[in-house]
């Protein structure tokens, strides 16, 4: 499951209409008299379920555990965080649109607000050191990989509970496999992950189990227990009334988190605000990777729509972070906007952090169901007829680099000779041709020999540099013959039109994770087209899959990268599929960036080496602190007048030596 994040801008009508179903839907959710859902108790059914499935569901005792594993505790690993980070206080930030569900599964669970809520928050079995890359404990204190590297097994912290009180248990992760293969969760990758990913779980006792794996794999712990791919406990206890009606039940229904952080229902304030409360007496408050980290008290997300408008919220104090989801602040910020009064004062600081993590595959993707894009001619010209490096220069300042495929900073897994198409809008017009498309009309567009012209919409966020790129492409493209019609929208309706598979081209980025590329999700044509019970074909809807890619012959070598038992295999694997997507030319990478940075006041602390090296952007491995004696300190120096100092931090030590 995948996790995009980007700042955008909202259409005010849409939003007005959304938020008015969804305060709609908040209340009756709300309401002890919610007759839409009456009290359902689902025990006897998934119980049933188990006992049906002995192969899949597993009860077994300690005596059956294997005698020669080797336990591993992870606990050698360096201490995370600051020893001098304090505790307290409440860091201010903004969203940039609100979410349509506080759930992290099912219809429009992938959204903009989940990774804060769930991805950054829940505790998985494992999770990967940010410093180092190994393997740590979290929900596990134990584990152990069977020899033939196909079953994991876990030993459970005792300790281990929800935000309610409740511990975790083993049957939480028999929950989770229930509801992922379970058709009411309406998620098919979901569905197809429990499906093809796992052929057993075992429960040995309550803090005990084993998941085993279809078939081996490189790292299979990264699948089995590991973050994000692994495993998650599901409370059997909240999801007791799981059942058909699971999208609309549990639409606005937080779940009991593992983590540090909570939301409490009087804390979602419809189209304004989410605010996430530090969890009292959290269970792993004292452990050792854990203990210096989640130091906030609470973090409150203000709904704001645009970046001047934050710009502004940050400057007054409102906000105590400015910086971009996109890794990397836009130029007119950093570069001008920056010079404020609040930074020549040190008030304000200014901090750039290298970081060594995938790259966001930040991409036109181009939908081939569309007509004539299902042409390699025209999609190839089309590829040719974008100014990447022109942007760059003159939107970006020239401060990211351009990206070669959309599978940058996967190391030895990604291609390293791949390149993108250059701008080139001779070798555009001839591709074009040979699609038919070789007489100009009086607009200077090509049209084929029934006149038709070749125009696309080319669809993109509110966000200005996106938009300023937007006219650029149409400038550039115009040359070739090629009419980019921009189409402008809230980001949370781009993500939906592109759900629907509607659009002819869209600018969206993905949140990539270590270690290894994601590829089925975007390209296999299981997330293209479903096969009616008529035999009729139709667009299956609510995929990653945004460039509609349906190759037969691609999808083996696919399903076969998925199931790649060693890194040699699926290193080569991973190149012969990257290369074959690349001269399909169905989607055209933009840009990257091998850092992100942002501006802070300077309550807002973090440790002495600024942040960890495998994290994507700063807030992720929350090893940051609010400093509540320095925040009443800058406010005295505001008021009296009182300088710092001018302070600008560059923290390049995981720079990648060229």
């Amino acid at each position: 499951m995948t996790n995009i994040h980007q700042r955008q801008g909202q259409q005010p009508h849409a939003i007005s209409r959304f938020l008015a179903g969804a305060v709609a839907l908040l209340l009756a959710s709300c309401s002890q008299e919610d007759v839409r859902f009456p009290p359902y108790d689902n025990t006897a059914e998934v119980e049933a379920e188990w006992k049906s499935k002995p192969e899949l569901y597993q009860f077994k005792t300690l005596a059956d555990l294997p005698k020669n594993l080797k336990w591993e505790t992870g606990e050698d690993l360096p201490e995370l965080g600051d020893p001098a980070a304090k505790k307290g206080g409440t860091f201010n930030y903004d969203m940039p649109n609100f979410p349509p569900t506080l759930r992290f599964v099912g219809p429009d669970g992938n959204n903009t607000f989940r990774r804060e809520h769930w991805d950054h928050i829940e505790m998985s079995l494992l999770l990967r050191h940010p410093g180092v890359g190994k393997w740590m404990p979290c929900l596990a204190k134990a584990w152990a990989v069977s020899d033939d590297r196909m079953t994991v097994y876990f030993k459970l912290d005792p300790t281990a509970s929800y935000s309610d009180g409740a511990h975790v248990t083993a049957e939480d992760y028999f929950m989770a496999f229930y509801i992922g293969l379970s058709k009411h969760v309406k998620d098919a990758f979901a569905n197809d992950f429990f499906t093809k990913e796992y052929s057993a779980i075992t429960k040995y006792d309550e803090h005990t189990i084993s998941i085993t794996l279809k078939q081996p794999k490189p790292d299979p712990i990264l699948i089995a227990g590991g973050d994000p791919d692994g495993v998650r406990p599901m409370p059997r206890h909240f999801f007791r009334e799981f059942g058909s009606d699971f999208p609309q039940r549990y639409q606005w229904r937080k779940m009991p988190t593992t983590g540090a952080y909570d939301i409490k229902p009087e804390d979602v304030k419809l189209g304004r605000s989410i605010a996430l409360t530090r969890v009292k007496n959290w269970w792993a408050r004292d452990k050792k990777y854990y203990r210096y980290r989640y130091n906030a008290d609470r973090i409150v997300h203000r709904m704001v729509t645009n970046l001047d408008t934050s710009f502004e919220l940050f400057r007054q104090g409102k906000i105590d972070l400015f910086s971009s989801a996109a890794q990397m602040l836009p130029p007119n910020y950093w570069h001008d906007k920056g010079d404020i009064p609040e930074l020549l004062t040190g008030y304000v600081e200014r901090y750039t952090f290298y970081n060594d993590y995938p790259r966001v595959p930040r991409c036109i993707y181009i939908n081939q169901s569309q007509p004539l894009l299902d042409n390699q001619d025209i999609r190839t010209g089309i590829s040719y007829a974008f100014d990447m490096d022109k942007v760059i220069a003159v939107v970006l300042r020239g401060d990211p680099a351009r990206m070669q495929s959309s599978w940058s900073g996967f190391g030895r897994f990604t291609k390293p000779d791949l390149k993108a198409f250059p701008y080139d809008p001779v070798k555009a017009q001839e591709y074009f041709a040979k699609a038919g498309f070789t007489k100009r009309n009086a607009q200077g567009i090509l049209v084929n020999t029934a006149g038709k012209p070749l125009s696309f919409t080319l669809t993109l966020g509110t966000y200005p540099a996106y938009i300023q790129a937007g006219l650029i492409w149409k400038e550039g493209a115009l040359k070739a013959g090629l009419d980019i019609k921009i189409e402008s929208m809230d980001f949370t309706q781009l993500f939906k039109k592109a759900d629907e598979k509607t659009h002819d081209m869209i600018l969206a980025g993905f949140g990539a994770t270590p270690p290894y590329p994601e590829i089925w999700q975007f390209f296999h044509s299981e997330n293209a087209w479903e096969t009616k019970p008529d035999g009729t074909k139709v667009k299956k809807t609510n995929t990653n899959n945004f460039t509609m890619m349906a190759d037969p012959e691609l999808d083996k070598l696919i399903d076969q990268q998925r199931k790649a038992a060693n890194e040699d295999e699926l290193q080569r694997l991973c190149w012969q599929i990257q290369e074959i997507v690349q001269n399909k030319a169905c989607m055209i990478p933009t840009w990257e960036t091998p850092l992100y940075r942002y501006f802070h006041w300077r309550w807002l602390c973090w440790p002495k080496d600024g942040n960890l090296k495998i994290t994507r952007e700063a807030l992720d491995a929350f090893v940051w602190w609010i400093d509540d004696d320095k925040k009443q300190e800058t406010l005295q120096a505001m008021r009296e007048g009182r300088s710092f100092g001018e302070v600008s931090r560059i923290f390049d030590q995981h720079r990648e030596k060229k």
